[in-house]
């Protein structure tokens, strides 16, 4: 069985238990020459210690990731992942963190451990079962194995100090494939999307920061279009912010929208929940919900929970004036643009759709006050100061004596050519 230790309030004698199991192991071990028993023997205690688990009570899997840039062993990108299952019907607890700074991957597993006994702590959890992939940090944590790096033995007073203020805290050491949960989390919390075979170090340009970013990092969108996981993460977030979903391809021109799939991929948990929540909005019926029609704004509304606007030079029902809790200015919800106090909506819906501009209808209103009428052929206003009751379009006018003009310039051209045929010198 894999090497384990606990800490709790009598560290010594959770320590000789521990030993005296060891030796209960080993003999169990001898006795059992055939591996296939000692394996089932293993996994019937791994069960036994998940059904053990209560809401004070967690299996944490944690990892910590390094990738060093090229050329630059002192610069790179670092990171962490940590889940906590608890028990059934009990949300997993997930910790996510890129880190400020570049450290070596065995640096990063003890900010990982670190971090995720923090985490547990503030969740009220008394018992930690720990498991990683490295024996050098199981080995420096539980056999207290002389540490050179300075870093290392401040973060083992730490972690050490963590499991202090547990009733258990058991560490043990497990296969890597078994951390794929937190690798993962640590590996989207970098950027990165995959890793590549060993040696390669290629490098590819994204086309929205126009830098050159190792292939890891690298996202290629079903489009075929590709960009690099920072600036995508940011463009996401932008568009989530200002509830414009779904996402199209950043690329000009494109129109592929992208999957909630692929943005799994490259987005963090808190950032890839308001994702999803942005699109469950967008798919309810919007007979019921509209969009801030101020382009600064455009958040998703309900107005039924919008504070009523009381306009007093509206016209219609106060009930049709909402105020957006975001930007606070004034929505009509029956026409779905911003409020036009000067008109009622079915003189609003009534104007032309390149009329519904906001200084169009105030000049509306003012033709109103000012008696002025509109030419039925150029839409321009017209007002009465002398005259007849009679228009003509003044386009229409121009027209007509722009043909007349012309007429009388090709007229004098055929005379003079005709003169000068008539004259022309006999050769």
């Amino acid at each position: 069985m894999e090497d384990q230790i606990a800490f709790g309030e009598v560290p010594s004698v959770d320590l000789l238990r521990e030993i005296k199991l060891e030796e209960d192991e080993e003999e169990f071990r001898s006795c059992c020459g055939d591996d296939e028993v000692w394996k089932e023997h293993e996994e019937t205690e791994k069960e036994e210690l998940g059904e053990n688990l209560d809401e004070f009570s967690v299996n944490m899997f944690f990892k910590g990731i390094s990738i060093a840039e090229a050329g630059d062993s002192g610069s790179g990108f670092s990171g962490i992942g940590v889940v906590m299952e608890r028990t059934a019907n009990v949300p997993l607890i997930q910790v996510q963190k890129k880190l400020d700074f570049y450290v070596e991957e065995s640096v990063a597993d003890y900010l990982a451990l670190m971090d995720g006994l923090t985490e547990a702590l503030q969740h009220n959890i008394c018992r930690v079962y720990a498991f990683t992939d490295s024996d050098m940090l199981y080995d420096q944590i539980t056999h207290e194995e002389k540490v050179e790096i300075p870093l290392l033995i401040a973060l083992r007073q730490r972690i050490l100090e963590h499991a202090s203020n547990l009733e258990m805290f058991v560490l043990e050491v497990i296969p890597r494939f078994d951390l794929e949960r937190p690798l993962r989390l640590a590996q989207v919390a970098i950027g990165v999307v995959s890793f590549p075979a060993d040696g390669n170090k290629s490098r590819d340009n994204c086309s929205i920061c126009c830098e050159e970013k190792i292939s890891p990092m690298m996202i290629t969108m079903k489009c075929s279009h590709k960009f690099c996981s920072h600036c995508m993460r940011t463009y996401v977030d932008g568009k989530v912010r200002s509830s414009q979903v779904p996402i199209r391809c950043p690329q000009l021109g494109c129109k592929y929208y992208i999957s909630s799939t692929e943005c799994r991929s490259f987005l963090p948990l808190t950032l890839y929940q308001c994702l999803e929540k942005a699109l469950a909005e967008a798919d309810v019926l919007h007979s019921d919900r509209i969009y801030c029609p101020y382009p600064n704004c455009s958040v998703l509304l309900d107005p039924l929970e919008c504070p009523s606007a009381r306009a007093s030079s509206s016209i219609q029902s106060d009930n049709s004036c909402v105020e957006c809790p975001v930007c606070q200015r004034f929505i009509c919800v029956e026409c779905g643009v911003p409020w036009h106090s000067l008109m009622s909506c079915e003189e609003f819906q009534n104007l032309p759709l390149e009329e519904r501009d906001t200084a169009d209808i105030a000049l509306h209103c003012l033709a109103q006050n000012k008696r002025w009428r509109r030419c039925q052929q150029c839409r321009r206003m017209i007002e009465l100061m002398q005259g007849c009751y009679h228009m003509t379009c003044w386009i229409l006018r121009r027209s007509r004596l722009l043909v007349e003009d012309v007429s009388q310039v090709v007229s004098i051209f055929w005379k003079i050519m005709y003169r000068g045929h008539l004259f022309a010198p006999v050769p």
